[in-house]
């Protein structure tokens, strides 16, 4: 199965619509979370002489999240990330998008633990549900569950629940995986 297949697999598995489908690039969305993945070849490293054609050619404008998938993700988002803080300081141009690397040798496990951090970190966006939780760590009020899905983990190998708590009063966000 091609690369680009097990992603969408994954991320429909996941509970997300896929937008837009092209031979390097998906891209999706959960409710209000807007996702783009960025598949590279091994032999290519981007260059861009003018940070704002990043902006344009990944289109990053309209999108919460960036999964780059490569043989060496980490080389590429430190220097995607690194961009996106010289567009902030040149330009004054603020885009709150976070990036997830991915390997692509580890795809399924490092894609699930990605999507785990995207729906965590943008919990607004991706709400589903919004339910009396369990009691906050920090000062014992009611949580509030924020989203709810049930998936099958590669990682684990068996069907996970997921939720998100989050304790408005001290900003505490939880992300459990209850293995069932």
């Amino acid at each position: 199965m091609k690369i680009i297949n097990k992603i969408i697999e994954e991320f429909r598995n996941r509970g997300f619509r896929i937008k837009v489908i092209h031979d390097d690039s998906i891209k999706a969305d959960l409710n209000k979370l807007r996702v783009r993945v960025w598949i590279i070849p091994s032999d290519y490293f981007p260059w861009w002489s003018n940070l704002l054609d990043m902006v344009d050619e990944l289109e990053l404008n309209d999108i919460n999240a960036l999964f780059v998938v490569s043989e060496r993700p980490y080389v590429i988002s430190d220097y995607v990330v690194n961009n996106l803080s010289r567009i902030r300081y040149w330009f004054n141009k603020e885009l709150n998008i976070k990036v997830y690397a991915i390997n692509i040798d580890r795809l399924e496990e490092d894609l699930e633990d990605g999507i785990n951090l995207v729906i965590t970190n943008f919990y607004r966006e991706a709400s589903n549900v919004a339910l009396m939780g369990s009691t906050c760590p920090n000062c014992g009020l009611p949580m509030t569950i924020m989203y709810s899905s049930r998936y099958y983990s590669r990682r684990w190998r068996t069907w996970v629940n997921e939720y998100v708590e989050v304790c408005e009063r001290c900003k505490v966000v939880s992300h459990k995986l209850i293995l069932s």
